[in-house]
């Protein structure tokens, strides 16, 4: 399945300390932004692990053509010059690069509350389109506002997008995985008609208050803008858009059912001759005591995939690759999992093992 990453974007590619030849670059000091091409040029030749946050990440990711990846970057001069820098030099590597401002998400604290809402809706948008697209997204929340990571990983946790993640000093990229989480998106449902009001327009303080008074549970949803009228705060339209778009994708996809025969009787390599890589047999062995694998093949097929990639949704097959470039085993796990949504459940749980 084609992939839509939504990266966040900091300036970490102007202000790490380093060699580049604008090193120490800092806005307070009044320093103008170095040349576009030079930054270019700078980004071709350098390690992508240290040349900014979002290169870190995404240098993990294994990037592929039909990927699309989207930028969204910051209401600042220097947050869009990272992004446009960031889209030039990944615009090779994948199918489509987008940049998306986020609107009032800058440094001012009085507008930041603004800027986590247009942050959410943003996200919401691309994650919809991309869903009506049959295009799996994930979260890269590694560069920009601390807030901005934090609210993606929420959006993440509450509609089952993985959400992955490096810290300059990690490795290896932590990936957080989907989270079967149970939650009130019907609280929403139930107060739609507040909902939608508030939202389509300003409304004056009186008038939400008077909403307020029969139902108080929706206070903490709500602050005062200090301009006579009240708005839903970050939470609240994060909750309201968020659960919109839950309940619009319909109930998750279960587990699937279990094929009764022991792990022996599933695993298929013993007769094939190949270099294998340290390990495997107890990486063969514990793909096959998962209940829903019904059988493990070697298949040269799947030996230029990434790490895991659903190879037939319909019938719930997946391609594992075990091992490094020299000595990688490339398998073919069918499963009982049947449908994209199923079989996308069993292959993100194979991410994860080592």
């Amino acid at each position: 399945m084609p992939r839509q990453i939504l990266c966040t974007v900091g300036t970490s590619l102007l202000t790490n300390r380093d060699g580049r030849p604008w090193g120490g670059w800092n806005p307070r000091n009044g320093d103008p932004l170095p040349a576009d091409d030079e930054v270019v040029r700078w980004l071709r030749r350098a390690d992508a692990a240290a040349a900014s946050a979002e290169t870190n990440t995404l240098a993990r990711l294994d990037l592929a053509e039909t990927d699309i990846l989207v930028l969204l970057h910051s209401d600042t001069p220097e947050g869009r010059f990272c992004a446009e820098r960031l889209k030039t030099y990944y615009a090779s590597s994948v199918r489509e690069t987008i940049l998306v401002h986020i609107g009032k998400l800058g440094y001012g604290a009085a507008q930041f509350t603004s800027g986590l809402k247009a942050l959410v809706d943003a996200a919401i948008r691309r994650v919809h389109q991309a869903q009506d697209r049959g295009i799996q997204t994930v979260f890269c929340a590694t560069g920009g506002f601390k807030a901005e990571i934090a609210f993606l990983n929420l959006m993440g946790a509450l509609l089952g997008i993985e959400v992955v993640y490096i810290h300059e000093l990690h490795r290896e990229l932590v990936r957080l995985p989907r989270l079967p989480l149970t939650w009130d998106a019907a609280f929403v449902a139930r107060h739609d008609d507040f909902f939608r009001w508030i939202d389509s327009e300003p409304r004056k303080s009186a008038e939400v208050e008077s909403w307020l008074k029969g139902r108080p549970e929706l206070r903490p949803l709500v602050e005062d803008g200090g301009d006579g009228h009240t708005y839903l705060s970050a939470a609240g339209d994060l909750l309201y858009k968020v659960a919109a778009e839950r309940l619009s994708m319909g109930p998750r996809a279960l587990w699937p059912e279990a094929d009764p025969r022991p792990p022996h009787e599933k695993n298929h390599l013993s007769g094939v001759e190949h270099h294998r890589a340290t390990g495997w047999e107890r990486f063969v062995d514990r793909l096959c005591a998962i209940d829903c694998v019904t059988s493990v093949h070697y298949d040269s097929r799947c030996a230029g995939i990434r790490s895991v990639k659903v190879m037939d949704a319909a019938n719930g097959v997946i391609g594992v690759c075990y091992g490094g470039p020299e000595d990688v085993l490339p398998l073919r796990v069918e499963t009982t999992a049947r449908g994209e949504a199923q079989t996308d459940l069993v292959a993100s749980y194979l991410q994860h093992m080592k």
